[in-house]
């Protein structure tokens, strides 16, 4: 992360913005850059051998709020400016789609084609219009596809249509003449649509966005870079509040996950007053009830049996 100190005078909106910005890399975004590199390793060398070859991708779960949309995200950055082109000759080009709610096959197809510059009626049948992504990905030089929350595709899907999806995602990886690097996120629901198919499974590496372990030493100093990382950016002194103790609390009130958790230090560390020079417990408390409404017998910043508090449910304790 790049030093960067936000000032106190900046507008709420701007502080909390520079802070939403803020990135910081944990050992897990080492292991995907290791996956992400060695399934676009593998098509490099089939495109690179000539052959036809099976194809490959890249399937990311994790819980709702684990990180993975961030990480994945992040990992792609990182090989783009790292590698401007494979040794195959292609030049790194990808295209990123977030899934929205309940979609379909047809409408991804037509959401690549559109995404890729090209304009088509929504009436064509659901063939001409991958087709037509197939001939636009090829022409704007684009091999691989990340589609994010890629459940939403399977939500109301029986057993027959699931199996015709993974099927149209297989020859999409497999074209022989254009094949395409297919990354997946989603919850780890996803996961069982992929074990569906055993060829689909086969071609998929699986990367998993693990939750916070507060008992492990190196969850926890990944949680301490962040804490100290945003209270440098804004300038407070951490020391009254920095210890294991306050970071399991943090752990467990947001669910261990890593998402969540720095939702909140991103809030936290926003609503430092003007005039504050010490970070306290009671601040962590106070910004934890205002966003989840709880009693201060469910704050876990303050309950001494923290792992009795309700952190599941909003408003807790209220009657």
């Amino acid at each position: 992360m790049t030093d960067l100190l936000i000032p106190r005078d900046l507008s709420y909106v701007k502080r909390r913005a520079k802070l939403k910005a803020l990135f910081f890399e944990m050992s897990r975004a080492n292991a995907l850059d290791e996956k992400l590199q060695a399934v676009i390793d593998d098509f490099d060398a089939g495109v690179l051998s000539g052959k036809h070859w099976e194809g490959n991708g890249l399937v990311v779960v994790g819980e709702s709020n684990s990180g993975k949309t961030e990480e994945v995200n992040r990992a792609l950055d990182r090989f783009a400016s790292q590698t401007a082109s494979l040794e195959c000759g292609r030049e790194t080009n990808f295209l990123q789609i977030a899934l929205e709610g309940e979609t379909t096959w047809k409408a991804l197809g037509l959401t690549v084609v559109r995404e890729l510059g090209y304009e088509m009626a929504a009436r064509k049948t659901e063939h001409e219009i991958w087709s037509q992504a197939r001939r636009q990905l090829e022409r704007t030089g684009t091999w691989l596809i990340h589609v994010d929350e890629c459940q939403h595709m399977f939500e109301t899907l029986g057993d027959k249509e699931t199996r015709k999806v993974i099927n149209s995602i297989k020859t999409l990886m497999k074209h022989r003449h254009w094949p395409v690097v297919v990354v997946l996120s989603g919850i780890d629901d996803l996961l069982g649509k992929v074990n569906l198919d055993p060829q689909f499974r086969n071609l998929m590496t699986a990367f998993h966005m693990g939750p916070i372990n507060p008992l492990l030493d190196a969850d926890l100093d990944e949680v301490d870079t962040a804490f100290v990382g945003y209270a440098a950016a804004v300038g407070v002194n951490i020391d009254r509040v920095r210890s294991e103790e306050t970071y399991r609390r943090l752990c467990y009130g947001h669910g261990n996950l890593f998402g969540r958790v720095f939702k909140f230090m991103v809030d936290l560390f926003a609503n430092v007053p003007p005039d504050c020079t010490d970070m306290t417990i009671d601040m962590l408390a106070e910004r934890y009830a205002a966003r989840s409404g709880c009693m201060p017998g469910h704050n876990p910043f303050l309950r001494d049996d923290y792992h009795a508090c309700d952190v599941d449910n909003l408003l807790a304790g209220v009657d």
